[in-house]
């Protein structure tokens, strides 16, 4: 939602006045860094009842179920994108095609694109994510408890120590494409965070429910705090996502506080049902969204939610029985999250 309302800025036929405005209320890069926290949360939670139940978890089939998950309504967005490059709708430039077809667009020269480019933008966090899913499952199949927990505070300390880098501009030209706006390095501690917040709910779950019982009144509004506080400098936003963190925990072990009921909303299940395709798909229709419709600008949103609904129906639905056979166990997660976040 605050990816949608960034991106209603750049829709033609917004008024130009209200740009700087629209910005500062719906931070979309602020939204993406809670979709990795929330990410982080239950990739690990899956993976933490796997092994609770079969004492080991299956690399092959966590592979699987996330290239099922992922992977279909992807490439055909990337088919569309092809599809445009043929007809001389928009071009991407090599830079952009090596990037989309190795999920690192992230890491993307920005000084030899073409305008068409911004078509396939948004997939510089979807790179992140399938890095994550490389690099995260490994390690916690390989690691200990104790050993997974000292992994994900040394990634956030050097995500934070690379993020000091690069405010301060302290690096080699030569190593430019690693310090840029959408470095994987920029966004690990975002990650970490949701990773650290599953470990610490399984295994202290009882501790937590008492903790915002008795004081949730008091951590609310502090964590708002953390996260509404702006970032003066861009390492500072790792002070956010600890705020989020603490509002999605307290948001499960109390999921009936009044700061949470609209989670549970349905039409809010909803679009998290829709998420996915909602990301992959709005990027095309917020650019190609004509000019002639400007004074109805605004459209666009339910347009994107109607593709979304398709794309759900007939790229994602279709592909759950076959998933739910490489799911081991089929994980239960308490219903505060499976109402909140849809199916996972």
């Amino acid at each position: 939602m605050l990816v949608l309302g960034c991106h209603s800025t750049m829709v033609a036929g917004f008024p130009k006045e209200y740009a700087r405005l629209g910005l500062a209320v719906f931070d979309g890069n602020l939204g993406v860094r809670f979709f990795f926290v929330i990410s982080g949360f239950l990739i690990t939670w899956l993976l933490l009842t796997e092994e609770a139940e079969f004492k080991s978890i299956s690399l092959k089939n966590f592979y699987v179920r996330r290239t099922l998950r992922i992977w279909p309504v992807y490439f055909c967005y990337v088919l569309l994108l092809g599809i445009f490059q043929i007809f001389g709708i928009a071009a991407q430039h090599e830079s952009a095609w090596r990037g989309l077809l190795t999920f690192t667009r992230n890491f993307y020269d920005a000084k030899v694109g073409l305008p068409g480019d911004i078509y396939s933008a948004h997939c510089w966090s979807l790179s992140i994510e399938e890095q994550f899913y490389v690099v995260w499952p490994l390690a916690f199949y390989f690691l200990s408890t104790r050993w997974r927990v000292a992994f994900l505070i040394l990634t956030i300390l050097s995500s934070t120590a690379f993020k000091i880098i690069y405010a301060t501009g302290f690096y080699s030209r030569y190593a430019v494409l690693f310090f840029q706006n959408y470095s994987t390095f920029l966004y690990t501690d975002c990650l970490a965070w949701g990773c650290l917040a599953a470990i610490l709910f399984f295994t202290q779950r009882q501790k937590l429910e008492r903790l915002f019982q008795q004081n949730g009144a008091i951590i609310f509004p502090v964590a708002i705090s953390a996260v509404l506080a702006p970032a003066m400098i861009d390492f500072g936003k790792g002070i956010q996502a600890v705020g989020f963190v603490v509002l999605l925990l307290h948001s499960i072990c109390e999921s009936g506080a009044k700061f949470y009921r609209f989670l549970n909303l349905k039409w809010m299940a909803q679009v998290g049902v829709l998420s996915y395709s909602i990301y992959i798909w709005q990027e095309a229709v917020q650019v190609l969204w004509p000019k002639w419709l400007g004074a109805i600008w605004f459209a666009w949103i339910p347009a994107t939610l109607a593709i979304a609904w398709a794309s759900y129906q007939f790229l994602e639905k279709p592909l759950f029985a076959m998933r739910a056979k490489f799911r081991k166990p089929r994980a239960k997660i308490p219903a505060p999250i499976t109402s909140v976040f849809g199916k996972v």
